[in-house]
């Protein structure tokens, strides 16, 4: 049976990312045992201010972490997304508390850059590396947990503090040698109102839906292909292969890289729940209905008594032969009436932007920039703020800056209509809104029709603001391409 590792696996780590304060973090999926939510909680009397207690986990005492107070950021009340990781320690069990877990994605090694002398909120000893994704936008500081949760005390508090001592805590937790082989560990996912998982071996990566292209003469559950690193994946929409309500994808959306058997394909998903250890004990083999479905639902695993049930699928039956064929003929590459080596240089080759208007100007932001687009909604005023700051808005519990582009392009002032929009981007963890006068389109622009801009623009804005200059339509149509780092270096 294919396990989904390959020789790509010696120059990748597969990482668990997680949220602590605004900071991105992320641990080794090997130190991760399981993800869970965060459980009732007893308290440890004379425990070190960062030990928030221990929990019954499976009949075993489970000592629970602050990560927030382990690594000196500031407390917070849980909340929905607190997810709670287990980590073997030593072989012993202990559960670090984070904000919210974001996603497991596979970094390559070339990546990874040793962390800085001085890193914010942690200390260096805690850090093997920086990941630098997504071109640099994205830094995930890679945590060595088990480091990180072996060290007796914060050094700070060393003084004045009495030793952290596990086994106070873990007074009659009992670990079996048996446990892991007992046990099927699972990526759960959500389709409609059922949940569903995918065992982790066969899981890759987890992503955003990117962009996806259509390809002609496929089945209706084919959603397209996706560019991954210069690779193209067909992209399978399982609510479409289930017979499901069609559904727009959200900010929750995600697609599940996942080895096929004899190739690789995404599997997008409403929702991804958690990663979790189940006891095979609690897995009872599926209902057999004949249908097709048989093979695909491996088993049907029945969790707090019975109240949670998840079908776990057997992915590689996800497909009939004939298509798995079409799909991996040439060794996992995807054709279908196109050539792959002429699609996958058109997606390298051109930049994708999201097109907007000034006045009667039209500019443009990366995508890769803009995390959404949003109605003009209330501004709430800051006194003393530079003139180009309208203000704050609260954007789902975020208090996130607005710029106003046309006070910072020095234009005059334009009454809010209907079409004005607050374009939300971020760059290096920066979040701001912009307000701009309306959004016309996203586009794909070949970069070989973008110019660097001219030393003077005829729209009377600084140059500095623009990084290139794309041209369409012969020249008719011109969009100023905008430097988020120059428009957002007002803070």
């Amino acid at each position: 049976m294919a396990t989904g590792i390959n020789n790509t696996s010696f120059t990748e780590r597969q990482i668990v990312t997680f949220l602590l304060g605004e900071d991105e973090f992320g641990a080794d999926i090997m130190d991760v045992k399981e993800i869970i939510r965060v459980p009732d909680i007893t308290r440890v009397p004379n425990a070190p201010p960062y030990v928030e207690g221990a929990c019954n986990l499976r009949g075993n005492v489970l000592p629970i972490i602050d990560g927030r107070t382990r690594f000196s950021v500031e407390r917070k009340k849980m909340d929905e997304n607190s997810r709670v990781l287990v980590i073997d320690v030593a072989g012993k069990a202990t559960g670090i508390i984070v904000d919210k877990v974001l996603e497991v994605i596979r970094v390559n090694t070339a990546d990874i850059e040793e962390p800085p002398q001085i890193v914010k909120n942690v200390e260096a000893d805690y850090l093997n590396g920086v990941a630098k994704l997504d071109n640099g936008n994205r830094l995930v500081m890679l945590l060595d947990v088990v480091k990180a949760l072996s060290a007796n005390s914060n050094p700070t508090e060393q003084s004045n503090e009495q030793d952290y001592d596990q086994d106070e805590i873990i007074t009659k937790q009992h670990t079996a040698d048996t446990e892991c082989i007992d046990e099927e560990h699972l990526v759960s996912f959500l389709l409609d109102k059922g949940e569903y998982a995918i065992g982790i071996m066969k899981v890759k990566e987890i992503i955003r839906a990117p962009q996806i292209i259509k390809v002609p003469n496929c089945d209706s559950y084919i959603e397209g292909v996706v560019s991954i690193r210069n690779n193209l994946l067909p992209i399978i929409n399982l609510r479409t292969y289930f017979g499901m309500e069609h559904l727009e994808i959200s900010d929750h959306t995600r697609v599940l890289v996942v080895d096929m058997g004899n190739f690789t394909a995404g599997i997008m998903v409403d929702k991804v729940s958690e990663v979790l250890r189940v006891p095979t004990s609690f897995i009872q083999p599926p209902p057999r209905i004949s249908t097709q479905s048989d093979e695909l639902i491996k088993g049907v695993a029945k969790l707090n008594n019975g109240k949670r049930i998840i079908l776990m699928l057997e992915p590689s039956k996800l497909i009939s032969a004939d298509k798995i064929s079409q799909l991996s003929e040439t060794g996992g590459d995807y054709e279908e009436n196109m050539d792959i080596r002429s699609m996958t240089r058109q997606l390298i080759d051109e930049e994708q932007l999201v097109t907007f208007k000034i006045d009667s100007e039209e500019y443009g932001v990366k995508i890769a920039n803009v995390q959404e687009i949003n109605r003009m909604t209330e501004v709430t005023k800051i006194p003393r703020a530079p003139y180009h700051i309208v203000g704050i808005v609260n954007l789902r519990g975020n208090v996130i800056p607005v710029l106003d582009l046309r006070r910072l392009f020095k234009l005059p002032d334009k009454p809010l209509t209907d079409a004005t929009r607050i374009i939300i981007v971020d760059y290096e963890g920066k979040r701001t809104g912009i307000v701009v006068d309306s959004v016309s389109e996203v586009l794909r622009l070949e970069k070989s029709l973008i110019e660097g801009p001219p030393d003077a623009l005829n729209s009377g804005i600084d140059s500095e603001f623009v990084e290139g200059v794309g041209k369409l339509d012969d020249g008719k149509r011109m969009i100023l391409i905008l430097d988020i780092n120059k428009v957002l270096s007002f803070n």
